[in-house]
């Protein structure tokens, strides 16, 4: 639609059906629907006058059926026949389900992250949704909180570089239109959410102004940088104030800094969460805050439905309101709604899913976002082993994460049992549940029968356990898979203990019992504290939560038709003692290793090691790396970094290089060292490359607690970590 033809729609609409755009409700208020609440239940309170099928949006509702027929009501019972925006909770994978998001940030491999997303959009849009509520861009440092999942991790540059890459896949590189077969991203949540107090979901966060410029904004201004269409208010107060009643947050900082322009939607109920925090005194008090702070979207509240019509009796509401209005307006108009309503509802391929290609990338990503963490030689696994497979993900299809529920089915999933058997015969392989995945499927309500289906009946344990230790006997080597179900992450799933289950732990002693070879391959959706069964692995390999196609790029590592690459993007601690834990601290005046001052009076714990069981950045390979860094000089802008890197074993294999900045000395203390570039590198076997990494200068700017910016004087260094091997170069700037 036109610009002067947008205006004289706006221009049409009355008070209250510029309210009723601005209003988003749970699709299953509309329409029959099975997708999980995250929110209270409650009654919403809406007034009698509002007619449901003029509101702006809905969400949660995955059937393009269903989509087609309420878009079709929405056209004949709207006055002006506004088209409806559908949104979901599509995190990493509509039907065909990626790795995690903090796996998948570990594989470093950017560009096949974009191609997920791209092919994500491709099946949401042929599947009627507009917009997805991803990527979630929180900065997660403490695994207690359960949302480290959809994270991806500690740091700065990771989480820039992921935020650029979903953006950009999810819709595609026109600056005017969302493109056919793409949809509109929303960044969430702003900002800080990923930092609560004691990794408690819902909690506050109180951070220096220095700390968020310099670290915690940074990845969503990445992505508004991108030109993300859409932002979600976080739950968490930062600094005193709820970040969705916020002003300085959304208009000064997102608005004006950032220069975002587009809609900004609530989080679930939070508008009306603002009285409980003890922000608003009152409804009418938490519509006003959170106008003025510039929500335009009010998810599954009625405060905008109930109290903005009294406040736009005012003429700097009401002008505060058409500016929402027609930020919403503009969103449906660059999905191209007015033009086509049915988007993606009535092509050829309509309702497709799971395509081969979609497959394709899940297999790999897989295969990319896994982290060896431990191998003494017992991996890959060799042909003619006979293998005892144990633990219920051996055979468990559960293996899909947390948010994947919502769209995503776990009958589509294939087990890691199918996956080896492509590579191992099948009187090789033996399988054994070893524990329960679950002790009880009660809580699972209507979906109990289908979940005992899926995962098999709860078994007694002690049998379960004799059952994996009879069949371990006769094998030449155990795989244990072990670690979290998939409830035990997400949203709402907050743990105070990191530990994995005690019937776990006796497995594993158990098994170790036998003095066999010991292959752990670890599903999980946090970093776990795993410091007192570690020991008893060979190996150990992290496959987080793998999704649809994880059977198979397990299993091609496992065998070794694959070698592992990808690194951790969050540190695994040794005890919740030290939480939170990352790499990138600042310098103590006191530091453990070169303090002048006695043992005890030194920046440490006097019960517990100050490093962490696996560090940020870890991960090993089949195949043995060393580097050199040649040179670094200043050309124009950049800062270019050549070196070199070889392969120093008989297995081809890629690699991923970390860059590591170091300022020597500066005025606001800076990490003692954070992540400045990756890449990876592929090489034959006994092969050597050079490369090269260009920074650019502005990289090196920092940020004070008012928010001002700029690149200091001084010495640099570089460190280059290839293989865990680091070298170092130095660089000096002048202006």
């Amino acid at each position: 639609m036109e610009a002067d033809q947008l205006q004289a729609l706006f221009d049409r609409l009355s008070v209250q059906e510029k309210i009723a755009q601005m209003i988003q409700l749970n699709g299953s208020i509309l329409s029959e629907n099975d997708v999980m609440n995250t929110g209270p239940m409650e009654e919403l309170g809406l007034p009698q006058e509002l007619d449901v099928f003029e509101i702006g949006s809905i969400y949660n509702i995955n059937d393009h059926q269903k989509l087609k027929e309420l878009q079709t009501k929405v056209l004949a019972k709207s006055k002006h026949k506004i088209p409806m925006l559908f949104m979901s909770d599509v995190i990493y994978g509509f039907r065909t389900i990626f790795p995690i998001p903090l796996a998948q940030a570990g594989s470093y491999d950017f560009e096949l992250i974009q191609q997920a997303a791209k092919l994500t959009a491709e099946e949401t849009y042929l599947n009627g949704l507009h917009v997805l509520f991803s990527p979630m861009l929180d900065l997660a440092r403490d695994p207690r909180w359960g949302r480290v999942m959809e994270s991806p991790g500690e740091d700065v540059y990771t989480a820039k570089e992921f935020a650029k890459s979903i953006v950009n896949g999810y819709q595609g590189d026109s600056e005017t239109k969302i493109p056919e077969k793409h949809v509109a991203a929303c960044l969430k949540h702003f900002a800080a959410y990923g930092a609560p107090e004691a990794g408690r979901e819902y909690q506050a966060v109180d951070m220096s102004h220095q700390r968020l410029f310099n670290e915690y904004l940074q990845p969503y201004q990445a992505a508004i940088e991108a030109k993300c269409e859409l932002v979600m208010t976080a739950f968490n107060l930062l600094n005193g104030v709820p970040a969705t009643g916020n002003e300085w947050l959304n208009r000064e900082i997102l608005r004006s800094r950032f220069g975002f322009d587009g809609v900004l939607v609530s989080d679930y109920a939070a508008i009306k969460e603002l009285i409980p925090h003890g922000y608003a005194k009152d409804e009418i008090d938490a519509a006003k805050k959170a106008l003025i702070a510039g929500v335009d979207l009010d998810m599954m509240t009625s405060i905008y439905a109930n109290h903005l019509s009294e406040l736009v009796q005012e003429p700097r509401f009401m002008q505060l309101l058409d500016e929402a209005v027609w930020r919403i307006l503009m969103l449906k108009n660059k999905l191209g709604l007015f033009e086509n309503p049915y988007r993606g509802l009535e092509e050829v391929n309509t309702g497709e899913i799971l395509t081969e290609k979609a497959k394709e990338a899940a297999v790999e990503l897989v295969e990319k976002s896994c982290v060896l963490l431990k191998n003494n030689d017992t991996l890959p696994l060799v042909p003619n082993q006979k293998i005892a497979v144990i633990g219920p993900y051996g055979e468990s299809p559960l293996t899909l994460g947390f948010w994947a529920s919502v769209s995503g089915k776990p009958q589509d999933t294939v087990t890691l049992k199918e996956g080896l058997s492509r590579h191992f015969a099948t009187d090789h392989l033996m399988f054994a549940k070893g524990y329960n995945l679950f002790d009880s499927y009660d809580g699972f309500g209507p979906l109990k029968k289908g979940m005992e289906l899926l995962n098999g009946p709860i078994a007694e344990e002690e049998s379960l356990m004799e059952e994996a230790y009879q069949i371990s006997q006769k094998a030449d080597v155990i795989v244990l898979t072990f670690g979290e179900q998939f409830l035990e992450s997400g949203e709402g799933a907050s743990k105070a203990h990191l530990q994995i289950s005690k019937k776990q732990q006796r497995l594993i002693k158990k098994l170790h019992e036998l003095n066999k070879p010991i292959i752990g391959v670890l599903y999980t959706g946090r970093p776990l504290v795993i410091t007192d069964i570690e020991k008893y692995f060979d190996s150990l390999l992290l496959v987080w939560f793998p999704g649809t196609m994880g059977g198979i790029g397990i299993a091609n590592l496992l065998a070794g038709k694959v070698s592992p690459s990808a690194r951790l993007s969050m540190t695994f601690p040794r005890s919740e003692g030290q939480l939170p834990i990352y790499y990138a601290q600042t310098s103590t005046g006191r530091p453990i290793s070169t303090s002048n001052h006695s043992e005890r009076f030194v920046s440490k714990y006097i019960d517990e090691s100050n490093d962490p069981l696996f560090k940020f950045g870890a991960g090993m390979s089949y195949a043995s790396f060393e580097s050199q860094l040649l040179r670094s000089e200043q050309k124009d802008q950049f800062i270019e970094i050549n070196y070199l890197v070889k392969n120093r074993s008989d297995v081809s294999a890629e690699t991923v290089t970390h860059l590591y900045l170091h300022q020597e000395y500066t005025s606001i203390v800076q990490p003692e060292k954070r992540l400045v570039s990756s890449q990876r590198i592929y090489l034959e076997a006994n092969q050597e490359k050079q490369a090269r990494i260009n920074i650019p200068i502005s990289d090196l700017a920092i940020f004070d607690n008012n928010g001002n910016s700029w690149i200091e004087e001084g010495v640099y260094h570089f460190y280059l970590n290839v293989d865990g091997l680091e070298s170092v170069t130095t660089w000096e700037y002048k202006q």
